[in-house]
């Protein structure tokens, strides 16, 4: 496990490279100070407390660092989207439960329970659902936001 030392190191070297605002570099300065789960504590949370449900689609984040962030995400059934987006950095998806139809640079995938879908940095994506839900987390390197 990483020590404080070292990770109050890595936060400024993130942030002297500009790969974090002065925003987020001063919350997790603080975080590191009250001795939260990047001053050395154990983060852990359970993906399962958040599924969403309902009709829309649901995002919790559950752990961000200068360099990524992770977040669950449920995809109501029957859910298509024709608005494609894509991220400055990479996205990784890993599919908890449910099945989709990605679409990725145009091209398009079936998608499951155990299935890990890489989506590279600029690339156009979108997600589309069928007779059951989506649940899954997902990686953004470097965070989104």
């Amino acid at each position: 496990m990483a020590t404080k030392d070292f990770e109050v190191q890595q936060l400024l070297k993130a942030y002297r490279k500009g790969l974090i605002s002065d925003e987020l570099f001063e919350k997790q300065m603080s975080e590191l100070a009250d001795g939260g789960a990047m001053g050395g504590g154990l983060g852990v949370e359970n993906v399962f407390a958040h599924r969403g449900s309902g009709d829309k689609p649901a995002a919790h984040n559950l752990a961000k660092t200068p360099q990524s962030e992770a977040m669950v995400f449920t995809i109501p059934a029957n859910f298509s989207s024709d608005r494609e987006n894509s991220h400055r950095g990479d996205q990784i998806i890993y599919v908890v439960d449910g099945r989709a139809t990605a679409r990725v640079s145009g091209k398009e995938q079936e998608i499951k329970a155990g299935d890990v879908v890489t989506i590279p940095a600029g690339a156009m994506h979108t997600l589309r659902t069928g007779s059951e839900p989506l649940f899954g987390l997902t990686i953004f390197a470097p965070p989104e936001r």
